[in-house]
């Protein structure tokens, strides 16, 4: 949550070694959930959404990416959200809206 985020923020903006072990640690973390859902779908780009993801930034992406190519063959861009936790959401309403308008007034349907 924002206090995830909070943290992920103070260690990117500090220059001391215990920050950049605990981006480090973090990283590790998030690449192996990365590396599994690569495996599966193999999607070339894998954002890091969230309030953590936005923390974390450009400086925690490039941290996964680094772990990434060590762990996986496939080629994956690795970035940070630029949209905030209710992007999700968001997209799903989006989506919602957009199936609702199709049942609606969409061409009739074969069945």
């Amino acid at each position: 949550g924002v206090r995830a985020a909070n943290l992920v923020r103070e260690a990117v903006a500090g220059e001391s070694g215990a920050a950049s072990r605990f981006l480090d640690s973090l990283a590790d973390r998030l690449t192996i959930g990365v590396a599994s859902v690569v495996a599966v779908l193999d999607p070339g780009c894998v954002v890091l959404g969230g309030e953590v993801g936005q923390a974390g930034g450009a400086v925690l992406a490039a941290r996964v990416a680094e772990r990434l190519g060590r762990m996986s063959p496939l080629p994956t861009e690795v970035r940070a959200s630029v949209l905030g936790g209710g992007a999700v959401l968001r997209g799903a309403l989006l989506m919602a809206r957009d199936a609702a308008q199709d049942e609606l007034f969409g061409p009739p349907s074969s069945r």
